[in-house]
């Protein structure tokens, strides 16, 4: 029997198709509009501080990116994060609920240290913009902005990487 989240059919999501390719590469300039935005807008409240979860994002401007939002918290006995909050659209991305778990159950050997070398310069000041494709046979299936911001909890002292997904097409389940 299958699992279903909303009607949604979590076996199907694209991370557990093993005949989808993932791939991930840094670029230098969102294209999507609503990527310029929250980076804009990130970049205002660099200079007052900083964005604060809970005080400056979420907010109605920004309310359609929830589903697609991962918030990560860096932990210091390990060298991994762990994810805070997950949206919906991250839950039917991966097939589960990605919420409490650690980076290094979702990534192992080099790929864990791909992303955890990547979240620690983002943690550190340095945003980060990549591009995720899931191709099959060579052909681009779904593909992805990724814009990786440092922000603050809501206490404004903890830091926290704000992952943001802007999806170029809907993927049927």
């Amino acid at each position: 029997m299958e699992t279903q989240a909303l009607g949604f059919v979590l076996e199907r999501s694209p991370r557990r198709q093993p005949h989808l390719e993932h791939s991930i590469e840094e670029v230098q300039k969102a294209s999507n509009p609503r990527a310029l935005s929250l980076i804009e807008t990130w970049e205002n409240l660099k200079a007052r501080g900083g964005m604060i979860v809970g005080q400056h994002f979420p907010s109605r401007k920004f309310a359609s990116l929830l589903p697609n939002v991962l918030l990560l918290e860096k932990l210091e006995r390990v060298r991994d994060f762990r994810i805070r909050v997950a949206g919906f659209g991250m839950l039917c991305f991966y097939g589960f609920d990605p919420s409490g778990r650690r980076l290094a159950e979702l990534y192992g050997g080099e790929k864990h240290k791909v992303r955890y070398d990547a979240l620690s310069r983002v943690i550190r000041g340095r945003p980060s913009l990549s591009l995720s494709r899931l191709c099959h046979d060579g052909e681009t299936v779904l593909q992805r902005e990724i814009v990786c911001l440092p922000v603050l909890a809501s206490d404004a002292i903890t830091p926290l990487v704000l992952v943001a997904s802007f999806w170029n097409r809907r993927w049927l389940n």
